[in-house]
């Protein structure tokens, strides 16, 4: 594994940003052995109401990337449906290999990451491992667990999880708890204190730092498929019918129609697949037909079409000025 601790001092460096930003590739194998690669640098972009997007970067050439989670600006994690993880640090792509042995992930955000040092993973049955920003720790089995869906963390002293049945359990920097209780699988969770969560999945619900509320009807044209809170009282919701709502710190709204075209042929990706929001007045979502959402606050840009054939997955913003796009072919989109 490459010494990634050393290099965080150098997420802020605004020249190997600009350099990001223009739009760079690289390639892995996706299965081997650790190795860093480094892809020429480019210019094409595409731009549009949601911002301007990097060509694709070949992170993992023909898999399936689920999740991307991006702890800082030119630091992202993103896993694959097969379990397989990979680092995207600036312009280099390094295979980071299973978080555990034999991963089965059981839902799409099986991986999130806190600071650059820290991010969690549970893409199997009942292990929970850590990465440190150097490579992923021996993993916990948490035996009550039934198939973890989701995990999410707002630092080295807290993550929580949910599984399959409806069992979550969290992490309080020593121990992982018993089953604390929730009321089915979660899509994605998104944490801002240890104590406010949103998990979202059939219905939204409410985590106050002992208790997950009974999820609600808020949504009843379609699945949530995604979440993501930049305060206790903002968080944004998208659905598999291509709606929009939002929590503002007492309840839900209802959905806003964003993105109302159906998938593509022969996806699983149904809709508005992934949302991130680092502010209140700053959001992405990305679609099933390979199109990215801007929010501003107030309302929703048309698409701006940043992958044609491939449904994109899910996208992960850690600034107003730098957000990344993955997809099902294993590609990765940058954005300032």
């Amino acid at each position: 594994m490459r010494a990634g601790v050393g290099r965080l001092g150098a997420v802020a460096a605004a020249a190997a940003f600009a350099l990001l930003v223009a739009g760079c590739g690289g390639a892995s194998t996706g299965s081997g052995a650790p190795t860093t690669t480094t892809a020429k640098a480019t210019t094409t972009t595409t731009t549009g109401p949601a911002g301007s997007w990097s060509k694709a970067i070949p992170m993992a050439p023909g898999a399936d990337l689920s999740v991307v989670s991006c702890p800082a600006a030119g630091v992202c994690l993103a896993g694959s449906t097969a379990g397989q993880t990979f680092e995207l640090f600036y312009d280099k792509v390094t295979p980071l290999g299973p978080p555990v042995p034999a991963p089965s992930p059981q839902g799409a955000s099986f991986l999130a990451c806190a600071t650059p040092g820290f991010c969690a993973a549970a893409p199997n049955l009942n292990q929970v491992a850590f990465y440190n920003g150097m490579g992923w720790q021996a993993p916990t089995t948490i035996a009550a667990a039934q198939g973890f869906t989701a995990v999410a963390c707002t630092g080295p002293s807290f993550c929580i999880t949910i599984d399959g049945e409806g069992n979550s359990f969290n992490y309080d920097g020593r121990s992982w708890s018993g089953n604390l209780g929730a009321w089915g699988a979660a899509n994605q969770i998104s944490c801002v204190t240890p104590a406010f969560c949103v998990a979202a999945e059939g219905g939204p619900s409410v985590w106050d730092g002992h208790t997950w509320t009974q999820p609600n009807d808020a949504d009843a044209a379609g699945q949530l498929n995604s979440v993501s809170c930049a305060t206790t009282s903002f968080c944004m919701l998208v659905d598999s019918n291509g709606g929009a709502l939002t929590w503002n710190g007492q309840g839900f709204s209802p959905p806003a129609s964003v993105a109302s075209e159906p998938p593509l042929a022969g996806t699983n990706a149904s809709g508005l697949t992934g949302v991130s929001c680092p502010t209140a007045v700053f959001c992405r979502a990305v679609d099933s037909l390979g199109r990215v959402f801007g929010f501003n606050g107030t309302s929703w840009t048309s698409g701006t079409l940043i992958d044609a054939g491939h449904a994109l997955t899910s996208v992960s913003c850690p600034t107003t000025a730098y957000c990344v796009a993955v997809d099902r072919a294993g590609n990765a989109f940058v954005s300032s």
